[in-house]
């Protein structure tokens, strides 16, 4: 039996409680794993020569603290999970366990350390930033490389980007209180010159890496501001860098079937909590096919993103590729000022 064939021959609904029992640290990843499940249940398996194994065996192996034998699943990781799903899963004699525990098990460990294609360039930092390969594991040069960039963009459609100074003071006092605890809680003494100098490094790194989240959601925005649907404009959008706190993600739906991906994510939000509660969100909605008027399940998607919240905004864009799938790309944030006023 192959992982896809696993998967295919199980529900979530009876996968998800053995997760939990098997790894309690995932109770609040859920919803999560639900995406994963399903994503993998749609996605062609394809062969890939070059990768780990073309197997899978499933043993029994004692947790590294010695607290007790567990399922393991190995080699699981770091392939692409196309080829993930080919590899045949082989069963040690002394394994007892349902279908349903060995997709726990496979699970948890394609989840940590698998890759589609897309996750590949986010994971080993393969983007086009003229940066040679070492330079790329440099946080404090790899951050303010991608963040320029991004502010390149911004500027030429009219943002602005506020400057250190400009920033709220309970904002700076964060960076410099991340910068001082990197420096100071640092296994090397440092002389008041060097510590100075490594402040500085330390506090700027922070500072780019908020900026390149920030910075990053606002470009990939910014070609859907053009939509006439559209009421916000890039400098609004650039409101979010003075936002005290912010979160970012993006969402796909895995809806089978031909079913609609807004209700997928209606449904996945509903049972699970994965939007963090904060005073205002920016969603910006993808979907396959364009239209003047939301439908109703995105109608009930939006307003379930947009609850319990000060300020909510909307940002609709179209991707013909995505047919009845949909993609939310949601900015999270506190901050007692509305983004557009």
């Amino acid at each position: 039996m192959t992982f896809k064939e696993l998967l295919d021959c199980v529900r979530f609904e009876d996968v998800a409680p053995l997760i939990v029992k098997m790894y309690p640290d995932m109770g609040q990843s859920l919803g999560w794993y639900k995406i994963h499940f399903d994503m993998l249940r749609l996605m062609q398996p394809v062969l890939h020569e070059d990768a780990n194994d073309k197997v899978c065996h499933i043993t029994m192996k004692d947790w590294e603290d010695g607290s007790g034998l567990h399922l393991n699943a190995y080699p699981m990781e770091g392939d692409l999970w196309e080829h993930s799903l080919t590899k045949e899963l082989v069963i040690a004699p002394e394994v007892a366990a349902s279908n349903e525990e060995l997709a726990a098990c496979c699970l948890w460990h394609t989840s940590f350390y698998g890759f589609v294609e897309k996750q590949v360039d986010e994971h080993f930092r393969i983007y086009d930033l003229d940066m040679a390969t070492l330079d790329r594991w440099n946080n404090s040069l790899y951050y303010k490389v991608r963040a320029l960039k991004n502010f390149n963009v911004i500027r030429e459609y009219g943002g602005f980007i506020p400057t250190i100074r400009q920033l709220s003071k309970l904002k700076k006092a964060e960076l410099v209180k991340l910068a001082k605890d990197s420096v100071w809680f640092g296994c090397v003494p440092l002389n008041k010159i060097k510590r100075k100098k490594r402040f500085r490094i330390e506090f700027l790194e922070h500072y780019y890496e908020r900026m390149t989240v920030i910075s990053d959601f606002i470009v990939q925005a910014i070609r859907a501001l053009k939509d006439a649907r559209n009421y916000m404009r890039v400098e609004q959008l650039c409101e979010l860098f003075h936002s005290e706190l912010f979160c970012t993600e993006e969402i796909m739906s895995y809806a089978s079937n031909g079913k609609s991906g807004a209700k997928y994510l209606y449904e996945l939000f509903t049972s699970y909590d994965m939007i963090p509660k904060m005073d205002g969100i920016v969603v910006r909605l993808v979907t396959g096919t364009e239209h003047e008027v939301l439908m109703e399940d995105e109608i009930l998607l939006c307003n379930l993103l947009a609850e319990g919240r000060k300020y909510g905004d909307l940002i609709l864009d179209y991707d013909p590729a995505l047919g009845n799938q949909v993609v939310i790309s949601y900015a999270a944030y506190n901050s007692n000022n509305p983004l557009v006023k």
